[in-house]
């Protein structure tokens, strides 16, 4: 059978979206163009095995805890409260040592020092200051300050923040005020937490360089002219910059694990539904995760608790010494920059040394992993956002607008096999990894971009920037399992490099003792 003839596919385009009683018919011709731009991954997904199951995919894993909770111990006292970990915040802050007031002002100086990051879209002072004082006034009456007392947060602003403009990063929306807290921010807020501000992202949370025509570019703090990574590049930013000591951000395809690669902290994407999303604007449901990022592991346990609202010590009371890892070379190895596959290789020897095991084992069918990504996000992506495309969808920036069109166009029969490819491949991970602890893998393929690149040349041809920065963070979205960046130092450009650990469904307490073992070994 003739491929169609380029006019002839803009028309089946145009037919399409005019069936649906999509209104921009006119941009057939730039959807034909970005779908030119994933043949491969759609040609890949079509030569991928078949099957008559449906396997669906399993349903939530139960979390593991201990089942004596070990609170986390304080790490000394940082000459600033802007450079202080979350831990010694909250236990100076429950001693009386200093006062969440304290904590506010010299975050809020920070922040206006800062202010050219653009890591904020809303920042209100007088609203921290008004906070941080009903902090410290309950904590006067002798109320119990809770596990991050006083500890400045950064939230996404892709959830609900009470009394903060609800923007998702667009002009798209109306950006009014949000009523009540997400579901993880009235956890943060009941454990003492100080909300610093709603922080800014790629727009709805589909890109991976944080560059926001509406609020302005995040900048990267740690790599001055290179992106910030994203899409929660703001929350990266503001914790790398001292501007708060712990950010939440979501992760469809590695949003939480690249702007930590990208910035040089720590980032952790829990178990998919391990921290509830109520609250949280979607971009794809089956892939949707949040989680923290932070300066070091510690701070990511303390956080992921209040965020997962598990009692406190339930997940920091695992340790892991001798932990059993798994190098997954295929695919995950494969087209590594030589500069970062060397170090990754040295981290690999020092963890060697200091006691770990390290197998090589290959998951089957990941190369197929990609190409179910892509049909999911599309498809899902633009389902979410079908009522703002067709109502709104000259407020939408270019790039973030076309990306989301063209999800309409990924058929039934697509999108059903790419949901059966997961699951496979999801087993094949679980196999892979046996009775071993954790894969450990590089987080980016790639040196840090950057600012301005929209494509790349990765792997033998020219593919858009988020197919390189994703390809070894999107495959445990799919799957579900947690995983968790660490910085490991820099390339001999200076900038960060960093290391991926994923572990089983549930296994997130395992996923950061190791992860937490291994940041010591590594610093």
């Amino acid at each position: 059978m003739a491929k169609p003839t380029s006019s002839t596919l803009a028309d089946l385009l145009a037919a399409s979206a005019q069936a649906r009683k999509y209104p921009f018919l006119e941009r057939a011709a730039l959807w034909e163009e970005r779908l030119a731009m994933h043949v491969a991954d759609l040609e890949t997904l079509h030569k991928a095995p078949s099957s008559a199951d449906m396997l669906p995919l399993p349903p939530k894993a139960k979390l593991e805890v201990q089942a004596n909770p070990v609170p986390l111990a304080g790490n000394g006292r940082s000459d600033a409260l802007t450079a202080a970990s979350a831990r010694e915040i909250a236990q100076r802050i429950a001693s009386r040592d200093i006062s969440v007031v304290d904590v506010a002002r010299a975050v809020l100086a920070k922040a206006e020092e800062q202010k050219h990051l653009n890591a904020f879209i809303t920042l209100r002072p007088e609203q921290v200051l008004k906070d941080a004082k009903a902090l410290d006034a309950r904590i006067a009456k002798g109320e119990a300050p809770g596990a991050l007392a006083g500890v400045p947060v950064a939230v996404k602003d892709l959830m609900h923040v009470r009394g903060h403009p609800f923007t998702c990063g667009t002009r798209a929306m109306d950006g009014k005020e949000a009523q009540r807290d997400a579901a993880v921010v009235a956890n943060l807020r009941e454990a003492g937490a100080l909300i610093v501000g709603t922080a800014n992202l790629h727009e709805l949370a589909y890109g991976v360089t944080s560059a926001n025509m509406h609020f302005g570019h995040v900048q990267n703090p740690t790599a001055p002219g290179h992106i910030p990574g994203g899409s929660s590049g703001g929350s990266g930013a503001a914790v790398a910059a001292g501007l708060a000591a712990i950010g939440v951000g979501t992760d469809t395809g590695g949003s939480i694990r690249i702007p930590a690669a990208c910035c040089g902290i720590t980032g952790f994407k829990p178990t998919h539904e391990a921290v509830s999303r109520e609250g949280c604007w979607p971009l794809a449901d089956t892939l949707d995760h949040i989680g923290p990022l932070t300066r070091d592991v510690e701070d990511t346990v303390l956080a992921f608790e209040v965020m997962a609202g598990l009692p406190p010590g339930c997940i920091s009371g695992k340790n892991i010494e001798r932990p059993r890892l798994i190098k997954p070379e295929a695919f995950f190895y494969e087209h590594l920059d030589t500069d970062i596959g060397a170090r990754i290789e040295a981290a690999l020897k020092r963890l060697e040394g200091a006691g770990a095991s390290l197998a090589a084992r290959n998951v089957e069918d990941i190369k197929y992993a990609p190409a179910a990504q892509f049909v999911t996000i599309c498809a899902e992506g633009c389902q979410s956002n079908w009522e703002l495309l067709t109502k709104r969808g000259e407020g939408i920036s270019p790039d973030v607008r076309l990306r989301l069109e063209v999800g309409q166009f990924i058929g039934a029969i697509d999108y059903v096999k790419a949901q059966r490819l997961r699951r496979r491949i999801r087993d094949n991970m679980l196999a892979a990894l046996k009775d071993a602890d954790v894969f450990v893998l590089p987080t980016v393929p790639i040196p840090i971009p950057k600012s301005g690149l929209a494509t790349i040349d990765f792997a033998g041809r020219k593919i858009p920037l988020p197919g390189a920065m994703t390809r070894l963070t999107g495959p445990f979205n799919s799957a579900g399992l947690p995983a968790c960046s660490i910085a490991i130092g820099k390339d001999q450009q200076g900038l960060p490099v960093s290391l991926q650990l994923v572990g089983r469904p549930g296994a997130d307490a395992t996923v950061l003792a190791v992860a937490r073992w291994a940041q010591e070994v590594l610093r």
